[in-house]
């Protein structure tokens, strides 16, 4: 099969721009990254992350309690589905080993409050998955109900989660600012890096709002997509750095590649721009 000369080219272009990227992001003086849902903000000096501020240690641990409501929900769902019985039925398995491990550790780890509403939601959790590892096919309505005798523990769980989320991202920034300099930090940017649907109503980024303001928001203080953990974190915000110098040298814009290169044709189709903004026009 024969080669595409233009892809060729087009790799010889990335590799290019790669090359410029790491260098940009190594000449930058400061950065600071958060991943959703940790409350830790680590600080990047010239590419490479020279300190952490974390949060508190309980905060890890109790945020995994969601991730079993999820892994239930997946498994339930692939039970009621039938698809691929035999793979769902060890998923089954699997999901009430990783249950039974939690109700042995999770609710020594948690803040006295949050002990019997991690109980309560683990051991509902437990029972169907006992139910579901011994053979039985989930029904559709198994799981919804059984979450809705314990909506009122999850929601408790899930409250004290985000206010320390929010509490410790908002410490830990006033803690990273306290200890810069001024000048460089105007130029800072500070990044909230997760999956690239669920973004709305970021707790990280509220919680930056009220340190560094709103007018941050899309130039400063940005969410970036696809960054599940710190490496891939740091490789996208090399990208939003070397897209701002790029933005700059050719359109004399910081942030216009930060937009779509065809958004100009986009916004004028549409009449306006469109999906969360990420950086101002002049």
């Amino acid at each position: 099969m024969q080669s595409d000369p233009f892809s060729e080219i087009n790799a010889t272009f990335r590799a290019l721009y790669g090359a410029n990227r790491d260098e940009v992001f190594a000449s930058t003086p400061l950065a600071a990254i958060t991943l959703i849902g940790t409350g830790e903000i680590w600080r990047i000096e010239h590419g490479q992350v020279v300190k952490s501020y974390p949060p508190a240690p309980w905060l890890s641990r109790i945020k995994s309690l969601m991730h079993a409501v999820i892994g239930a929900q997946s498994t339930a769902a692939r039970l009621v589905r039938g698809k691929e019985v035999e793979s769902a039925r060890l998923a089954a398995v699997r999901l009430n080993k990783a249950l039974e491990l939690a109700v042995s550790s999770l609710s020594s780890e948690a803040p006295s409050e949050l002990v019997t509403p991690v109980n309560i939601v683990l051991d509902r959790l437990l029972q169907l998955s006992v139910n579901w590892s011994a053979g039985r096919m989930a029904s559709p309505a198994e799981f919804p109900e059984a979450l809705r005798q314990v909506h009122v523990e999850l929601e408790k769980i899930i409250t004290a989660v985000g206010e320390e989320v929010y509490a410790s991202i908002v410490r830990g920034l006033r803690d990273f600012i306290a200890e810069t300099d001024p000048a460089v930090w105007q130029d800072c940017l500070f990044c909230v890096c997760g999956v690239a649907f669920a973004r709305r109503d970021n707790v990280e980024i509220a919680a930056a709002i009220s340190v560094m303001g709103e007018d941050e928001v899309g130039t400063r203080l940005l969410y970036l997509e696809n960054a599940h953990d710190l490496p891939q974190a740091m490789n996208c915000l090399a990208a939003a750095l070397a897209d701002r110098e790029l933005g700059e040298s050719v359109f004399g814009n910081p942030y216009r590649m930060w937009r779509d290169i065809l958004g100009d044709v986009a916004a004028r189709h549409i009449g306006r721009g469109f999906f969360p903004a990420l950086g101002r026009e002049g």
